[in-house]
């Protein structure tokens, strides 16, 4: 009867070992082992991401050649100025975050800007939703399945 108590005993410390050997191998795993782009160069979601934004504004507003090509003169410049900011070491984080958020809101403005009426009232509808699901993601809850 000793034997099979110290069995089960050994049987649940070796089931312990491996659980735990094995959810501390997961984030290992996890990590991103893509090579950091260079200081001053685009990183994976740079232009692509700008190209993105770029493509759907242009299908749900509609927008016209001239307001594609001011677009596109605004993601510009506000990566540029995001890079800066990026490099710029003197900066705390909290103050970096800030005025990240600062040329976000000062980018939507310009974009706005350059709308009709009708496109300025679609905008404020895909900014709000988007406002939203950051929120829902910070709050941890899952986003909604797409409409189809």
């Amino acid at each position: 009867m000793k034997v099979t108590k110290l069995r089960k005993a050994g049987m649940r410390m070796t089931t312990i070992a491996l659980c735990s050997g094995a959810l501390c191998a997961v984030p290992m795993m996890a990590q991103d082992t893509a090579p950091a782009a260079p200081q001053g160069q685009m990183g994976p979601r740079g232009r692509g991401m700008e190209a993105r934004q770029l493509e759907m504004l242009t299908q749900k507003l509609n927008l016209t050649e001239d307001q594609q090509t001011q677009v596109k003169a605004i993601d510009e410049d506000t990566r540029k100025q995001m890079m800066a900011l990026r490099n710029d070491n003197s900066l705390s984080q909290d103050d970096r975050h800030a005025k990240m958020m600062d040329i976000r809101k000062s980018s939507q403005d310009k974009i706005r800007a350059i709308l009709t009426d009708d496109q300025k009232t679609k905008y404020d509808a895909m900014q709000a939703e988007m406002k939203e699901r950051m929120k829902e993601r910070q709050q941890g809850a899952a986003p909604p399945a797409p409409p189809q």
